[in-house]
């Protein structure tokens, strides 16, 4: 599904976003990059309906998402955060399942349909033999996972991750992009991305968002738009682009 955003505005206290004019595609991975305090997160936390927008800036398919009701953009759009701190400590799979809530009636129970969509999200990730395992058993690494599959179970079109390779190592960060770019690609999800690793944005994005301060500074295909002057203006330090194997790669 397209994502269009149109004169958006968020503030806080001492900090406000203001996106004019977004447009990402629908089966893309979009990496949203910047300093920090750039406003990613609050970009994404809007576009997820996490944080409150105006009415007429925020559109899926042309749908106005704040038009929508609560269940209708869950089942559009599925939020996974940096980290997930749950006070009652889930069997793996009765995690994903909270997945389905939004296709459940108040007091339903899920059915084995819901279950087999569990299941099928587990397996999709590749842990479905921790199904019966509890989730403060598992490494920061396999969390990420299991709340992808959760996000996975959900069956939005939309999946948002919120720096979802922070403090882990190269391994779980290649599996994680590796499947948020397989579901774009398979599964035809529109992927939005926060990353701090800029050779992994460039490495696995369709699509590169640059935030400065709030604002949109340049977004297109990597290969279109980044170049030195652009990282400078960005991140206020002078960087260099080398070309290796047919690849940019960013030295600092």
């Amino acid at each position: 599904m397209n994502i269009t955003v149109k004169d958006l505005a968020f503030s806080y206290r001492n900090f406000r976003l203001h996106v004019e004019n977004l447009s990402l595609e629908a089966a893309k991975m979009t990496a949203i990059v910047g300093p920090n305090g750039a406003g990613k997160t609050t970009l994404l936390k809007c576009i997820s309906a996490i944080l409150p927008v105006a009415r007429g800036s925020l559109f899926v398919d042309g749908r106005d998402m704040a038009s929508m009701r609560e269940e209708e953009r869950a089942r559009l759009l599925a939020y996974v955060p940096q980290e997930h701190n749950t006070a009652f400590n889930y069997s793996i799979r009765d995690f994903v399942l909270m997945g389905r809530a939004a296709y459940l009636s108040l007091f339903s129970t899920p059915s084995s349909a819901d279950v087999r969509i569990a299941e099928e999200a587990l397996e999709y990730v590749g842990l479905r033999h921790y199904a019966s395992e509890h989730y403060d058993q598992l490494s920061s690494g396999e969390r990420r996972l299991v709340l992808i599959a959760r996000a996975f179970a959900q069956k939005s079109d939309i999946l948002v991750l919120d720096e979802p390779t922070t403090f882990l190592d190269p391994k779980h960060e290649t599996e994680i992009l590796d499947l948020a770019k397989k579901l774009a690609e398979e599964k035809k999800k529109t992927v939005l991305v926060t990353l701090h690793n800029l050779d992994l944005a460039v490495k696995y994005s369709d699509v590169m968002v640059f935030m400065k301060k709030g604002a949109v500074v340049a977004c297109g295909k990597p290969d279109d738009i980044l170049d030195e002057a652009l990282l400078e203006n960005v991140y206020e330090i002078k960087m260099s682009i080398i070309r290796y194997n047919g690849r940019k790669f960013i030295v600092k």
